[in-house]
């Protein structure tokens, strides 16, 4: 047996090939995640306050459940019931309008979001006596939280949009 061989068949050992396999096909609709991605929004909701409130040595929390937020929300976006852009098999018209309207929520919520962030932040910065290094740090605390919006919301809305399909 060849080093190549053996390899394919440690990775066949893992159980990651055959995952992979079912996921790209993906025929049948993801699971339907009502209250998981309410979790990751508040988690992240929390962490911009803290990372926004705290005092200098404990930024690290609130990016931690930045963090942690930003972990569930990449696990919600790849289990939820909105498939992938790059699938076709088992991709009909209803899934490409539930991409298409969660990402259409998801993209107005951020625009919106986004725009409130940065008046508030500038807001702060002029009440409280923040110093050019806090809103250096803020900035990209904000786009975290952002890109969480943006992966968490598609699944938000597309779990409480459509009722789950009873098991025969």
């Amino acid at each position: 047996m060849s080093l190549p061989e053996r390899l394919d068949d440690l990775a066949n050992m893992t159980g990651f090939p055959q995952f992979s396999r079912r996921f790209a096909a993906k025929t049948q609709h993801g699971l339907h995640l009502r209250w998981s991605p309410i979790v990751a929004l508040t988690l992240a909701t929390a962490g911009i306050v803290v990372a926004a409130a705290a005092p200098h040595p404990h930024y690290a929390l609130g990016i931690s459940l930045l963090s942690l937020a930003q972990a569930i929300a990449t696990t919600l976006s790849l289990l939820g019931p909105i498939k992938p852009f790059g699938t076709l098999v088992g991709v009909d018209e209803r899934d490409r309008q539930l991409r298409r309207d969660g990402y259409l929520a998801a993209f107005a919520a951020v625009s919106f979001v986004a725009i409130v962030a940065l008046l508030a932040l500038t807001g702060l910065a002029l009440i409280e006596p923040w110093d050019r290094d806090r809103l250096l740090f803020m900035m990209p605390v904000l786009a975290f939280y952002l890109l969480c919006l943006l992966l968490t919301i598609p699944t938000l809305y597309a779990s409480w949009a459509t009722r789950p399909i009873e098991d025969e």
